[in-house]
């Protein structure tokens, strides 16, 4: 057997999968307890296990490696491999040499540490060694004793892999390596660091001249370029900026570099099975920092490296504030790695904290979420709770809390979901792993504005009105992303940097999150992109230069406009496009009346001042306004609405009566859809959702009979659409959880669950729907309701349990 990653997807031999995998380290349980966990997993529905290798663990005496349990018996890897097989599960494995995981050390070993970690530790500007876990990646020694590790992890790796009758199906290349500087806000200045800047520097620019040009400085040639300042100390003028602005550019090499050169190690010594990397971010249920961690890695995006990307899924709560976060990190990840699924590393199940307490209803609606926002594959972290070797915990003994297993395999409130979802996944596997998103409206993603973990204070000497970091959540993430999706837009995530005009050209509209930097290039393709048709927003500046700090005014160019002033007022309000009194931020970018002339002016400031116009650009046109606006006023939903309506596009396929509702669907090419309808609110609402049939386009409605119904607090269904069933039958839809479908002679069975305050409603359809003749929910009969082409049963959902609902046919 084979297991693969092709055409943004996963594959077992040939057969395209949902990757269900969950968190179980054989190191932190006991050996004795290795199959009630892993009869547990299979129990739950789980294909895969996934579990560190801790270098740490395995070679614990230096050049002493242990792999099959002769020193502890948790160290026996070959067994644990061994019983996984056993249980019918696949493996994923990560051997790091990183591995985080609340491992101390991070998982480098303790006689490493002792013997290099003077030398090897990062380092900022003044030669101090960081308060961090990281590692000057390029140091000699690191890498010598990286080697001996994978000189031995390799090869066993690779043993063990399914191709070679092995369960091993994937693997880690390292973990969350961007994390420490991220965290620390921290380059590292030490080993190597200096000499790969001004290698880096040497094949980008011609000359130190153009070096010198852009940074205001005065360096004799490139080997006597000094290294950018850290910490606090703001940047003293547009130069310094810039030399910011390539500073962060060469992380993004550096990162690239380390992670590519693990790869050619790994495949070197044998590995062949599929490689990922994960990405972090949360913090303390949003995800607004998520995207600094994905730019860290773009130099390994597309075709520039083998590496698949993973998301990190910690919300640790989920609720009307953080509704968003989950579709916009999945969003960018898949906009900037391309065909490649969407995979979610760590995707929570359970508390690193004790103090955060998830809650399995909550995490229900996170769950279906994700799916409805494109996820193709899943790690529950973690399927179990551990317990650490002595002195390797970083916060002591016990690691995580509320799994769905204790380490002593011991099943809590959170196993029955995950086994639900898990039921629920697999029935309708063929249509989650093949619905794709339909959308007209674009929203442009664009890297630099999240390139700032190492960023210093913005002064005045930049000459900035806005600067990007400042005003990124606001008026972005918790703005513009947020309120597309409490309205239901269906809208796509684009990288700018890497898509050309003629692709945007298959979105009516486009939304362009401008500051006053951006790249000549972009700049041009936004231009490229209205001049051949296309409809652009863009808000809040007109760019006046590069990331470099160059100048650059190509948009303004186009439009032949550049700004005459700009207004700062207390409590600022606009009129825009016939809407009064909107709220919205300093400062104001003003325009002259005369220099609208051939624009509509659709914004005036308090003064009367032009601050936003529609003007023609080509085929196409370019609507500006010279604020943001955000979303966090009810005024501000008709201001998008009204922006929105602009394009011409079709901007629902999903619409809800109550807009306390979030609606979501995605299509597949052979006509069937995944329809997702959630209540985020601590409240029951009631309402009628409306959706789009994927073969008729006609409009069908939930529920099918009536005029509206009850949805439950913080709840949400997740129903595939046109499921075959038999030849001239389908469901259209279900309100309740399809977890398993048994086709009989003469009958059907359907294994369901739902919220008990939740209507039960199953819809059939197709030509042998007339067939079904009667119902029963565990024993009871089913209201039928029939209207010719259709079949709509109805029923109430027992409390948290599972139900038979029996369909007779002739």
């Amino acid at each position: 057997m084979t297991f693969s990653v092709k055409e943004g997807s996963f594959y077992l031999d040939d057969r395209k999968v949902f990757l269900n995998s969950g968190e179980i380290h054989y190191f932190r349980i006991h050996r004795k307890r290795w199959d009630k966990h892993l009869e547990a997993a299979k129990e739950a529905g789980l294909t895969t296990v996934s579990t560190y290798v801790p270098w740490a663990w395995h070679e614990s005496e230096e050049n002493f490696f242990d792999f099959d349990g002769t020193s502890t018996a948790e160290r026996d890897l070959r067994g644990w491999l061994h019983r996984c097989q056993a249980h019918g599960l696949y493996c994923i494995l990560k051997p790091g040499p990183f591995i985080l995981a609340e491992f101390r050390g991070a998982g480098l070993p303790d006689w490493f540490l002792d013997q290099y970690g003077n030398d090897v530790k990062m380092r900022n500007r003044a030669g101090e060694i960081v308060p961090s876990d990281g590692v000057s990646l390029f140091h000699p020694k690191y890498l010598e004793n990286v080697t001996k590790w994978y000189d031995k992890i390799m090869p066993f790796i690779r043993e063990h892999e399914i191709s070679a009758g092995g369960p091993v199906i994937m693997m880690q290349i390292c973990n969350e390596i961007g994390v420490f500087s991220w965290l620390a806000r921290q380059g590292d200045y030490g080993n190597k660091v200096k000499d790969r800047f001004i290698s880096y520097l040497s094949g980008k620019y011609k000359s130190i001249t153009e070096v010198n040009t852009i940074w205001g400085t005065g360096f004799q040639d490139f080997a006597h370029i000094e290294l950018p300042p850290d910490g606090n100390l703001p940047y003293a003028s547009r130069g310094d900026r810039g030399r910011d602005y390539d500073w962060h550019c060469f992380w993004r090499i550096y990162y690239g570099d380390y992670l590519r050169m693990l790869c050619r190690m790994a495949r070197e010594r044998g590995v062949t099975v599929p490689l990922y990397h994960n990405l972090p971010g949360w913090i303390y249920g949003h995800g607004y920092e998520f995207p600094v961690n994905i730019t860290m890695y773009e130099d390994l995006f597309g075709d520039r490296s083998e590496i698949l990307f993973g998301v990190d899924h910690i919300p640790e709560f989920q609720s009307y504030r953080n509704m968003h976060d989950d579709r916009i990190i999945n969003d960018i990840t898949s906009a900037v790695q391309g065909n490649r699924p969407l995979f979610a590393a760590e995707f929570q199940s359970g508390s690193r904290e004790y103090h955060v307490v998830t809650n399995p209803r909550e995490m229900e609606l996170f769950y279906k979420a994700s799916i409805a926002n494109g996820l193709t594959g899943w790690n529950y972290y973690m399927f179990s709770q551990g317990r650490n070797p002595r002195r390797k915990g970083y916060s002591g003994e016990t690691f995580y809390w509320f799994c769905p297993l204790t380490a002593e395999g011991e099943r809590s409130s959170a196993f029955p979901l995950v086994q639900r979802m898990n039921k629920l996944v697999k029935t309708s596997e063929s249509l989650i792993v093949n619905a794709k998103r339909k959308a007209e409206i674009a929203v442009l993603y664009y890297s630099p504005y999240y390139a700032t973990e190492l960023e210093r204070p913005v002064t005045g000497a930049c000459g900035l009105q806005f600067t990007p970091s400042a005003i990124r959540r606001p008026a972005w993430f918790d703005g513009l992303l947020k309120v597309l999706q409490v309205l239901n837009i269906d809208y796509d995530m684009v990288d700018l940097r890497n898509t050309a005009a003629d692709s945007l050209l298959a979105y009516k509209q486009v939304w362009a999150f401008s500051t006053d930097e951006m790249n000549a290039a972009d700049q041009q393709t936004i231009v490229d992109y209205a001049r051949a048709g296309g409809n652009t927003i863009l808000f809040p500046y007109l760019p006046d230069r590069e990331m470099s700090q160059l100048p650059c005014t190509i948009i303004r160019d186009a439009l032949s406009l550049c700004p005459s002033g700009k207004e700062v007022i207390d409590s600022p309000l606009i009129d825009i496009v016939g809407l009064k009194d909107i709220k919205c931020a300093n400062p104001l970018i003003t325009y002259s009346e005369a220099s609208l002339s051939n624009a509509e002016i659709i914004a005036t400031t308090l003064k009367g001042t032009p601050c936003g116009f529609a003007k023609a650009l080509g085929r196409g046109s370019l609507i500006h306004l010279g604020t943001w606006i955000g979303f966090d006023t009810e005024g501000h939903k008709p201001v998008y609405e009204a922006l929105l309506g602009r394009s011409g596009a079709r901007l629902r396929h999903t619409t809800a009566g109550n807009e306390n509702l979030a609606v979501r669907e995605r299509f597949t090419e052979d006509n069937g859809a995944v329809l997702f309808v959630g209540n985020y609110y601590n409240e029951e609402h009631t309402g009628k959702v409306a959706y789009t049939h994927p073969e008729t386009g006609e409009t069908v409605t939930i529920p099918y009979t009536q005029d509206e119904m009850l949805w439950p607090a913080l709840y949400g269904i997740l129903t595939p659409v046109c499921l075959k069933v038999a030849d001239g039958l389908k469901i259209l839809h279900s309100t309740s959880d399809i977890l398993c479908v048994t086709g009989l002679e003469d009958r059907f069975e359907f294994t369901l669950y739902g919220d008990r305050d939740l209507s039960g409603e199953m819809v059939f359809e197709g030509n042998n729907a007339g067939r079904i003749k009667s119902a029963t929910l565990s024993g009871e009969p089913v209201k039928i309701v029939r209207d010719g082409k259709r079949i709509a049963l109805l029923y109430r959902h027992e409390h948290q349990k599972e139900t038979i609902l029996t369909v007779k046919i002739t």
